[in-house]
């Protein structure tokens, strides 16, 4: 039962268990601000680093090994075809070879993961596996950005965001030209499936694609908004990271 994909336990929107996700998550950020310099300083630093991106691979590979096991084949369920998976993806990568570039492009897009664990998009709750993958999965790669910018003092830049801005736009358009020809919806790119993106239907599919690229670039410029106030007191000449 505990692995089934039979919704046992209906998760509930701002229920208790969802609020204690985000306390969990302030607790992680704190921690990590907290010990970041002694994570630094620690001799075995990239073991742990390593390790986080190999958890990070082995959690997502148990997502795959679930829906496999539950019989869900269908490719565009199956594949990492998302902003989540390819923010994980990119996180896990910079994480493992501590390559700040693609971080820096990556980072912008973990606006996504607090999205999906503010409005998740699965029915499943504490008693059901998928609900733990789920949640652990967002969160984790999370915190996967936030110790690189803690421990490695990576900080991006509006150079950054560009750039971070022009892949995505790359991303969309692939994934738009895709869900045109399969029919699938890759990446809410044909309609919300009840996410929050559903305030832009109604108007046009012209809209709703729209508000979608809109609401995810404003996210984006959210997001750098710590770093825009840190880089105005601390101005730096911006070059390509080693």
């Amino acid at each position: 039962m505990f692995f089934s994909d039979d919704v046992g336990v209906v998760f509930e929107p701002f229920s208790l268990l969802h609020c204690l996700l985000f306390v969990l998550i302030l607790i992680g950020i704190v921690l990590l601000y907290v010990f970041r310099d002694k994570i630094a300083n620690y001799k075995h630093e990239r073991r742990i680093a390593k390790s986080m991106a190999l958890f990070a691979l082995f959690w997502e590979f148990s997502l795959y090994a679930w829906k496999l096991g539950n019989g869900i084949t269908d490719w565009a369920d199956v594949l990492p075809i998302g902003l989540c998976a390819y923010t994980l993806f990119v996180g896990m990568y910079s994480l493992f070879f501590k390559n700040k570039t693609t971080f820096a492009i990556g980072y912008f897009w973990t606006w996504g993961a607090m999205a999906s664990v503010l409005f998740p998009d699965i029915a499943f709750s504490y008693d059901r596996f998928r609900f733990y993958q789920f949640m652990i999965g967002h969160m984790f790669f999370f915190f996967m950005y936030i110790y690189m910018i803690f421990v490695y003092k990576w900080y991006p830049t509006w150079k950054n965001l560009k750039q971070s801005i022009v892949v995505l736009i790359g991303i969309t358009a692939l994934m738009i030209l895709f869900s045109q020809l399969t029919q699938r919806n890759l990446m809410f790119m044909l309609n919300s499936e009840g996410t929050p993106f559903e305030i832009f239907e109604g108007g046009g599919y012209l809209l709703y694609l729209l508000g979608v690229i809109a609401t995810a670039v404003t996210m984006m410029f959210i997001w750098f908004l710590p770093f825009w106030l840190y880089h105005k007191k601390h101005p730096v000449i911006e070059t390509t990271p080693n």
